[in-house]
């Protein structure tokens, strides 16, 4: 593939700069390298791009046709290398994040927002919800998830926030329930219970130790 290429921006150049000696000049090459160049791509072509005498060099009908596809094809590929350069310097394009509910629309979303303001061709796309997902499958960019990732994922993670909780009841609750004094008085009362994947997780809480420990309860 690259022989098809070789000599086209000696031709281009040659044309442009109005003769082979200037194009020499212009690519610190001899005259005569540029020349054979040429001759190189007309005979892998199979046609004559110039006209030559002893001093001037023109385009033939072939020639002529030639450049102007070469000269368009050097412009895509410029294009292209601004279009690159630009998204080095700029954030362009979509990014699809998946948020859990709350954290996301109360924490999360509100950072989000100020970076695609500051950056006028981001495309943000954000989704809310608990479940578990496959980025890959799904199409997100990037997740941010509760809790641990578990042994199996093959994905970068980093840790965020490590959010403190509190145990809370209303005056009413402990008023006709009972005020618990200890862990194991947990079991007993109604409590509210996060659910994930059809089951309810316990409550992770420090005993006496300060040591985390699971303790199932009763939800309702």
């Amino acid at each position: 593939m690259r022989d098809r290429f070789d000599g086209v921006q000696v031709f281009v150049e040659a044309v442009e700069a109005g003769g082979f000696a200037k194009a020499a000049e212009r690519l610190s090459l001899t005259r005569s390298a540029v020349g054979k160049a040429i001759a190189r791509l007309e005979e892998r072509l199979g046609v004559r791009l110039f006209h030559r005498t002893t001093r001037t060099q023109s385009l033939t009908e072939d020639g002529q046709q030639y450049y102007e596809r070469c000269v368009r094809a050097i412009e895509e590929l410029r294009a292209g290398e601004s279009l690159l350069e630009s998204g080095r310097r700029e954030v362009v394009g979509k990014l699809r994040v998946s948020l859990p509910v709350l954290f996301g629309r109360y924490c999360a979303a509100p950072i989000l927002r100020a970076y695609a303001r500051q950056h006028e061709r981001l495309e943000l796309e954000l989704s809310f919800s608990d479940r578990q997902i496959d980025l890959i499958a799904d199409g997100f960019d990037l997740a941010v998830r509760n809790g641990v990732l578990g042994n199996g994922t093959a994905l970068h993670a980093r840790r965020l926030v490590s959010p403190r909780k509190a145990l809370c009841a209303s005056p009413a609750y402990l008023a006709a329930r009972g005020e618990p004094h200890s862990l194991a008085d947990l079991p007993e009362h109604d409590t509210l219970v996060y659910w994930r994947n059809d089951y309810g997780l316990t409550w992770q809480l420090p005993d006496a130790t300060g040591a985390l420990i699971d303790l199932s309860v009763t939800s309702r």
